[in-house]
């Protein structure tokens, strides 16, 4: 089956045999083979029985050419085939190191000398490296009848392994743009790392160096039918420096470090490809190719092999080391892992990678879906912490601008979207990886606050890093752009929150968390508001807040800083901004806590930045320490007994805010006030939670409807577990004012304490009532005489969101005061209620008149004539009354066997709802007659009352404002 052309150069015939026709000129034989190669597509995954399969597409290499040259010693050739075939005593001639291209395009002439060209595989143009021989036999081989194939075996010097050298690749003649078991880069990269051509960069710059070395050949033989062949390349890869400047001249890189290759008569058997790449996350991998021909039968065609391929990535750097010297724009703190360790070495079977020499999501082939590596992150504090996560695989040498268009095409889609469209969905399985509730470090926590920055982490949020103004994707510097976590201090006052989105603070990231003046690292994405009911800070203030900041110092803390573009600190918020983060927040059961609040100077910002325990208890000893935000911070116990919970605040509190709306009716001066917070919650290992909570407001004052006003230095509250509240008032003083001031003049009566001796305080789940009753001896000098009287004041503050309210009282409507002069005498009591939207109730009356009596022995009788006058408001149910009486009665008694007595009641009331008017009129004679043993009495009544119809006009539509004055000045004293 020998097919062979034979070429003569510089050879004549004699007419006996060949000699050269120039003895000076070369004298070269040329030989012609067939095709040595066949390139044959790749099918899909098969099964071992197949019932049916498309014909596979299969294409053939060109022609291989041997040059070999006579040698000088050899005077003839014979003129036989034995003699043209016996290429032992003849020279091969090889390719020039270097060259790459023949004098003629499509030509084996290099340098004028025609040479050894073999395409093998098919597309690669290889040549000898290093002297060689062809052995074969000259003559038919014949055994038992059958006559062995015609071959000739390439043997080289050492123990006759042979080296060679790829030199060009050929354009694609095969038409199998698909399913290439070797793709024209690795054929391209096998070129330039055996070629040994000097790659030159711009002129006067040093060669680039590109580490060659030779296909390795165990085996090579030759035949009309293809060759049989054994080869191996492996290659060291390139350094830093030579990638870049291939890179700059427009070359790509090679990539690949093995190659391996087995056929029999030129058919495909084995063929495993390894290139070097990294995973996305920066281990250097191998996407390692390996095809295999497979024996499956079919019906009706017997047995029939098919090449399979398999690809498989091979983790090569199971661990990476992160941190601010690796090239993260923020210093490596987006990145909370200082290393991530690959569990996996080798992948599964994947899908088949795109073609080309392009990146790729680790696909498996069984199901399609990615493949999810095992991944465990080393945090700042050398915890583990285990997940899964897909990544891709870049092959190295892409150009920048290939892998950045390549990266940005993967990753690709909006992690953020509302309406997330089926990309978004399918980049956000990729970069959303749960973490189980692991507990880690989410960032590097300051030397003297270990544990500060940990949390149980319920979800992370990677992306791949970028760098430079661009933004353009670098492999290698993974980070975390989002995550939910769960925060246990946050979690004591909102026990549903669960994990929370949060996100680095921009401090943290483009400075460091040391720059920031509470050490925030984390903000939450939606501000929490935190609802801390009154009762739990002494009925004082209900300290609502939004809190937004996570950081190591302070804990969890209101997000009251303003950023700069650079992500540094310039200065606390405008005041109206740290109001709105206050919302809710209540003094004193209904006052808004946000209008007291004053400007957060940027010298104060720092003390939130070293906070531990003794600097707490410093500021909140020192008369002007203050703490400019809420501080919500969780530590654990000394050895191990628990945790503790703590919320503490100490502010300054200022003149209202008038812009935040009408204060007409706000009753609370806090010009100089101080409010102190300090809510303590420990949690033993035995899950018994004991709170202690200390309130605290000095230097306040409350102001009722322009009447009153107390004065209060000094406002306390302490509980504790198993304890009764205890509270504490000091420095109080009472001032009326207005229609009131003439009571000041009792002030003398007063204790000079209202809370010292003699006041009383009741705690209640429902509120403090905290006031004094001040009882006033009688009084009696000459025919006057004053008794019965009884001062009062009593300050209420609810827990329950109702408003304080201030009640004084002179005397009560069931045990008024009394007043005698000679024959004549009286009573009444006056009680007043207001709060913070005025006055709520008003009611006051006074009786006075005489009586007299007469005895004569035979005849007694007496008379008594009374009248009164009452008042009353009800702010609630807005309802005015106003009421008078007369009451007269006389009796006479005769012997004590007749009596006469007469009783004679006039009452008239006006009450007033809304705009409605009654005037009612009553009146009542009754008189009693008792004879011995007989008695008989005989009322007489009269009622009338005259009403106003809803839309009667008021006494300001009636009355004009200058008749008014007018009439004023006319009865004044």
């Amino acid at each position: 089956m020998l097919v062979v052309d034979i070429g003569l150069v510089n050879l004549q015939f004699d007419g006996r045999r060949l000699v050269r026709r120039d003895p000076g000129a070369p004298t070269l034989i040329l030989v012609g083979l067939p095709p040595q190669h066949v390139l044959e597509e790749v099918p899909a995954a098969v099964s071992p029985v197949v019932p049916a399969l498309d014909p596979m597409k299969a294409v053939t290499a060109d022609s291989t050419q041997l040059a070999f040259s006579v040698p000088a010693d050899i005077d003839g050739l014979e003129l036989s085939l034995a003699s043209l075939l016996n290429w032992a005593r003849l020279v091969p001639m090889t390719v020039p190191a270097g060259l790459q291209s023949p004098d003629t395009a499509g030509s084996t002439v290099f340098q004028g000398i025609p040479r050894s060209v073999i395409e093998f595989p098919t597309r690669l143009l290889i040549t000898y490296d290093e002297p060689v021989d062809w052995v074969g036999r000259r003559e038919p081989q014949q055994v038992d009848g059958r006559t062995a194939l015609w071959h000739t075996r390439l043997h080289g010097a050492r123990d006759g392994e042979v080296l060679l050298r790829a030199f060009a690749t050929v354009a694609d003649r095969s038409g199998l743009t698909a399913n290439n078991p070797l793709p024209v880069e690795k054929l391209e990269d096998i070129v330039t790392l055996t070629s040994r051509a000097e790659l030159s960069g711009p002129s006067g710059s040093l060669p680039i160096e590109v580490p060659s070395a030779p296909l390795q050949a165990e085996q090579f033989i030759m035949t009309p039918l293809g060759t049989s062949a054994h080869l191996h390349g492996a290659w060291e890869p390139l350094s830093p420096e030579s990638k870049r400047r291939l890179q700059d001249l427009g070359k790509r890189a090679p990539n690949l470090e093995t190659y391996d290759h087995i056929t029999g008569l030129g058919r495909d058997q084995y063929i495993r490809v390894v290139s070097r790449g990294r995973l996305s996350t920066g281990h250097e991998a191998q996407l390692v190719s390996e095809l295999r021909r497979l024996f499956v039968a079919r019906p009706n065609d017997g047995i029939v092999a098919y090449l399979q391929q398999e690809h498989r990535v091979v983790v090569k750097q199971p661990e990476v080391q992160y941190g601010s010297e690796t090239g993260f724009t923020h210093g490596g703190r987006e990145m909370p892992f200082r290393a991530l360790r690959i569990t996996d070495r080798v992948t599964p079977p994947l899908l088949q990678p795109v073609p080309g020499n392009d990146a790729f999501w680790v696909a498996l082939q069984s199901s399609g879906g990615d493949h999810e590596f095992t991944l465990i992150g080393t945090d700042h504090e050398n915890r583990k912490v285990s997940f899964t996560m897909p990544l891709v695989f870049v092959p190295d040498g892409l150009e920048e601008a290939t892998q950045e268009t390549q990266l940005k095409d993967l990753y690709a889609g909006d992690l953020n979207a509302t309406d997330p469209s089926p990309i978004d969905q399918k980049l956000k399985r990729r970069m959303n990886r749960s973490m189980g509730g692991q507990v880690m470090a989410m960032a590097q926590p300051p030397a003297d606050a270990l544990g500060s920055t940990s949390h149980a982490v319920g979800k992370l949020t990677f992306g791949l890093g970028v760098t430079g103004p661009a933004g353009r994707p670098v492999v290698g510097l993974p980070h975390v752009s989002a995550a939910e976590v769960r925060v246990p201090a946050v979690e004591q006052f909102t026990p549903n929150a669960g994990y929370l989105a949060v996100r680095f603070n921009d401090t943290f990231l483009q400075q460091s968390m040391a720059k920031h003046p509470a050490g925030a690292y984390l903000n939450l994405d939606q501000a929490l508001s935190l609802t801390f009911g009154a009762e739990k800070a002494g009925g004082v203030a209900s300290p609502n807040a939004s809190v937004k900041l996570i950081t190591s110092q302070a804990g969890v803390i209101p997000d009251v800083f303003k950023t700069g573009t650079a992500g540094d600190v310039v200065e606390a918020l405008p005041l109206a901004d740290i109001k709105a983060a206050f919302g809710g927040a209540k003094l004193l059961g209904f006052i808004d806590l946000g209008r007291y609040l004053q400007n957060i100077a940027k010298d104060s910002l720092g003390t939130l930045r070293q906070l531990g325990d003794d600097q707490i208890e410093a500021i909140l000893r020192a008369s002007n320490g203050l703490l400019p935000t809420p501080v919500l911070r969780i530590r654990d116990l000394a050895d191990g007994q628990g945790k503790e919970l703590r919320y503490v605040w100490k502010t300054a509190l200022g003149k209202r805010d008038v812009q935040l709306g009408d204060d007409s009716k706000d009753i609370l001066d806090v010009s100089d006030a101080v409010l102190t917070l300090d809510a303590r919650t420990v949690r033993s290992k035995d899950a018994v939670d004991r709170a202690t909570v200390e309130g605290r407001l000095t230097n306040f004052a409350l102001a009722f409807g322009g009447m009153a006003r107390v004065e209060i230095a000094d406002l306390q509250f302490r509980t504790g577990p198993g304890k009764k509240p205890e509270v504490a008032a000091s420095g109080l003083e009472l001032k009326f004012s207005n229609e009131l001031e003439f009571i000041n003049s009792l002030r003398s009566a007063l204790p000079a304490d209202a809370f010292g001796g003699g006041a009383y305080i009741e705690v209640q789940p429902s509120g403090i009532r905290a006031g004094y009753k001040l009882a006033l001896p009688a009084i009696g000098v000459g025919v006057f005489t004053l008794s019965n009287v009884s001062l009062g004041a009593e300050l209420l503050i609810p827990f329950d969101g109702k408003p304080v309210s201030f009640r004084f009282t002179v005397s009560e409507r069931t045990h008024p005061f009394n007043v005698t002069v000679s024959l004549f005498g009286g009573g009444g009591y006056f009680s007043m209620l207001v709060d913070a939207t005025g006055v709520q109730q008003i009611e006051g009356a006074i009786e006075f008149g005489g009586s007299a009596a007469l005895n004569l022995g035979v005849a007694s009788g007496g008379v008594s004539v009374m009248a009164g006058i009452r008042f009353e408001f009800d702010g609630a149910a807005d309802r005015v009354s106003l009421g008078g009486y007369l009451r007269c009665n006389g009796f006479l008694c005769v012997l004590g066997i007749i009596t006469v007595s007469v009783e004679f009641y006039l009452e008239l009331t006006y009450e007033k709802h809304g705009r409605e008017s009654v005037v009612r009129g009553k009146g009542r004679l009754t008189v009693s007659v008792r004879i011995a043993f007989f008695s008989k009495s005989v009322s007489l009544e009269l009622e009338r009352s005259f009403s106003g119809a809803p839309g009667d006009p008021t006494f300001a539509d009636s009355v004009l404002p200058h008749h008014w004055h007018e009439y004023c000045p006319a009865f004044a004293p």
